[in-house]
């Protein structure tokens, strides 16, 4: 078995500093009609995007458009250097749990260069068509876990891999999780005592933390961060790199 670093990261407002959703939204140049805006209450988040990439698409905006405004999204403080330097460690994992798109991670990573640190990201997956529309899907349907949206359970993500990889040979002496909101808290409440959770300063995750309802269910040290740099330096000093 080896010794290993799992590192799990939302993406938006995370490793980078917007959310990508909101940013190519934004693009609209006319209001979001009401049975579009109502879908996110009804359908949840990924059936309002698929509108949302519907409206961009009969608008005429074409898939390089989208896919340069994602790439112009800055990183979140410090992050280029934590993931740098999660690289340099030799013993780290590196995973993306996001609530976003295959496509906008994907080409932000690659734009980023920083495609070959991220072993693995799970999110929904999405594609271009034929007529240039981004279609997106669930990433699956769950029903047991209330914390989460019906498309993306963390928590259950985060120990599927774990499990997994248990089975393939290599056991984690410690797993960090980096995130900012509400679909945050359920991988942090899987965290055991030897790991950390690191919930962004002043964004909902590190609320929800906050509440009593949660401060003892919570059994990962918990570092609350603005910058990249904070995080790996906590790493660093809770778990250093092999010789």
């Amino acid at each position: 078995m080896m010794r290993r670093l799992l590192m799990a990261f939302d993406f938006d407002h995370t490793i980078i500093n917007d959310n990508s959703d909101i940013v190519v939204r934004n693009m609209l140049g006319s209001p979001i009609p009401e049975e579009v805006a109502k879908l996110y209450r009804t359908d949840g988040w990924t059936a309002y995007m698929q509108s949302i990439f519907k409206l961009l698409n009969t608008d005429g905006f074409s898939p390089l458009q989208l896919q340069s405004a994602i790439k112009q999204i800055p990183y979140t403080p410090g992050m280029d250097a934590l993931l740098e330097g999660l690289h340099q460690r030799g013993d780290a994992e590196v995973i993306i749990i996001s609530d976003s798109n295959s496509v906008f991670i994907r080409d932000w990573l690659e734009h980023a260069s920083v495609d070959h640190i991220v072993n693995k990201t799970f999110t929904n997956p999405a594609h271009f068509d034929d007529e240039g529309l981004l279609n997106i899907k669930m990433y699956h349907e769950q029903d047991w876990c209330t914390l989460s949206t019906k498309n993306l359970c963390k928590g259950h993500i985060l120990q599927s891999y774990v499990n997994e990889r248990a089975k393939e040979g290599v056991k984690f002496d410690c797993i960090g999780y980096v995130g900012d909101g509400n679909n945050d808290l359920c991988p942090c409440l899987k965290l055991s005592q030897v790991d950390l959770a690191f919930p962004r300063k002043d964004y909902s995750l590190a609320k929800m933390i906050s509440k009593e309802d949660f401060q003892h269910k919570i059994e990962a040290g918990v570092h609350i961060w603005e910058s990249g740099h904070e995080i790996l330096e906590v790493i660093r000093k809770h778990l250093p790199p092999n010789p």
